[in-house]
């Protein structure tokens, strides 16, 4: 009896360390979860990190684009205005209803009669409006009683088309260059586009636009018949040395103006213009001495005024 007694009978050191055991459990467990805890929060942490990391670089990049964008439009103006620079070299060919040599050229009113009705063409050998070429293409006008009739080579694609139209705003109506664009808006429903045949050499010239009209021209010969006239710095034309010649026919039909003429002055020249090149001020169609008062700012009579005035508008040139 005694000894089942004293072997079912535990110590106080054993009891104690079944109930440590027993508390040792609960805390392995809540160490794990506090350990979970802390790993999740941590990966929690890192992706948000990474996120805010991915945004912050999609906003500067953004921010740069846009930055750029901004930029390139502000650079615009100066790409458009350097579109509007232009250079043109080449050849001039003209002629008129004043004998030769036409009194125009020299700031005088017109001869033999009170009027003056130019044809012309200038013939670009090598020119550029911005990046458009405008090589071997040609614009001018028939200046008439009814009006200006101004022409562009129809080669000129779209582009071309409208550099020139720009470009003979400013050589032709002589507008100041911030009008230019305005002008040839103005003036682009009148424009016509026609085959335009210009030849010159060291004897003669000739020109011929269809729809319009064609002369054609010797040169008048020095005293050594080996050279041409010239004149320098004539009141009327923008180039510095004008070869003068009599024309063999001078024939022009538009609409109720019609001229079939022979004997007249013939002007040739070379030209080298430019966008900053000064063509003076806007010249009447219809008067050369007007034309020379608008390009001087003289105020002059004009030759358009009372009798003659009232000539020009009844006379057909013979």
């Amino acid at each position: 009896m005694g000894s089942k007694l004293s072997g079912a009978i535990l110590s106080t050191k054993e009891i104690y360390a079944d109930d440590t055991r027993s508390d040792e459990k609960p805390r392995r467990r809540f160490v794990i979860i506090l350990l979970a805890v802390l790993f999740a929060a941590c990966a929690l942490g890192a992706a948000a990190y990474f996120i805010a990391k991915q945004r912050t670089a999609h906003v500067n990049k953004s921010g740069a684009q846009n930055a750029a964008a901004t930029s390139s439009n502000e650079a615009q103006p100066v790409i458009a205005n350097a579109a509007k620079s232009w250079k043109i070299a080449g050849a001039i060919s003209e002629t008129c209803t004043c004998a030769v040599p036409c009194s125009c050229n020299f700031g005088q009113g017109p001869s033999p009669h009170s009027y003056c009705y130019p044809f012309y063409s200038y013939h670009i050998r090598k020119g550029n409006y911005g990046d458009t070429p405008l090589d071997d293409l040609h614009f001018g006008s028939a200046d008439m009683k009814s009006g200006r009739f101004i022409f562009i080579d129809e080669r000129a694609d779209a582009r071309q088309r409208e550099a020139l139209a720009i470009i003979a705003a400013r050589v032709i109506d002589r507008v100041p260059a911030n009008e230019a664009e305005a002008k040839a808006g103005e003036i682009a429903k009148d424009v016509r586009y026609a085959a335009v045949e210009q030849t010159y050499d060291d004897r003669k010239n000739s020109l011929k636009v269809a729809g319009i009209g064609e002369f054609a021209a010797d040169y008048v010969m020095g005293m050594d018949q080996t050279s041409p006239v010239v004149v320098r710095n004539n009141t009327t034309w923008r180039v510095r040395d004008t070869i003068k010649a009599k024309t063999k026919y001078y024939r022009v039909k538009i609409g109720h103006d019609v001229i079939e003429t022979k004997d007249t002055n013939s002007n040739q020249g070379e030209f080298e213009y430019t966008d900053a090149t000064d063509f003076g001020g806007a010249a009447q169609w219809n008067c050369g001495m007007d034309a020379n008062q608008a390009a001087s700012g003289t105020n002059a009579p004009s030759c358009n005024m009372g009798k003659q005035n009232s000539e020009s508008r009844s006379q057909n040139p013979e």
